[in-house]
């Protein structure tokens, strides 16, 4: 899957189920306000600046304090692990977001370079969990049906714990032999809407309203080769994203 191809996806996941942002120091001017983000770092887009830190940074997080973390972000002393992840975080500091921005603003006139920024960031490890996760066959499936796609994409967001969650159930399914494609987004969605965790549920309810409905890129199969991950040295085939739509696109869940 190219990049240009995983916009198509993830600009919709980012328009449905992830919200805006948020700065810790709002919290510390409102805890009663914001209870329960005590432990949230800088928040754009789901994109957590803090609980994120490797996503984004090759030099390991000095310490697991939001507060006391803000510090080292500032002042240079972690290194970006890519362009995208610099470019995406140099941006909300240029424009001074940290004291402009209020909750839940999306970037105003960065809006789109922000979520294709996003976008790009995610890329990276959805291609890495799903090499390591999805059966070839699976995988070729996921890639070649939107809806599949979509959870997919959204559960790089969620975390690699989850998306070898998710992957391990449709690798089952798969394997014991359902394989329409429409079987299988059941068997994904209420993978999510029966979770414990009460974030994942409520997402998986969320999803499960409007992703019937919404338009989605068609997909068609195509080889190509992923740059990274388990299986790259099989050449596995890969499902390609056929953009017919133009539309384009973490509130943040916490796991």
């Amino acid at each position: 899957m190219t990049k240009e191809q995983f916009e198509q996806i993830t600009s919709i996941v980012i328009d449905k189920l992830e919200g805006g942002y948020f700065h810790p120091d709002m919290y510390k001017r409102n805890p009663v306000k914001f209870e329960g983000y005590g432990s949230s770092g800088e928040t754009m887009f789901g994109l957590d600046r803090h609980a994120g830190h490797d996503l984004y940074y090759s030099t390991p997080r000095k310490t697991a304090n939001v507060q006391d973390n803000l510090k080292y972000i500032y002042n240079g002393s972690y290194k970006y692990k890519t362009p995208e992840a610099q470019e995406f975080w140099q941006t909300i500091d240029k424009v001074g977001a940290r004291s402009k921005w209020n909750w839940l603003d999306r970037g105003g006139e960065n809006y789109t370079k922000l979520r294709l920024l996003a976008s790009q960031i995610i890329y990276t490890y959805y291609l890495k969990y799903a090499d390591r996760y999805l059966t070839p066959e699976a995988r070729a499936i996921v890639e070649s049906n939107p809806r599949l796609a979509f959870h997919f994409s959204y559960a790089v967001w969620n975390g690699p714990d989850w998306f070898k969650r998710f992957a391990n159930v449709i690798n089952d399914a798969v394997k014991n032999g359902t394989t329409d494609p429409d079987k299988l987004l059941t068997i994904a969605l209420d993978s999510r809407r029966n979770s414990s965790v009460k974030l994942i549920r409520n997402g998986g309810n969320k999803m499960a309203g409007f992703i019937y409905d919404t338009k989605l890129p068609e997909l068609t199969s195509s080889k190509t080769n992923s740059p990274g991950g388990s299986n790259n040295i099989v050449g596995i085939l890969m499902i390609g994203l056929l953009v017919v739509s133009g539309y384009v696109l973490y509130k943040k869940f916490y796991a």
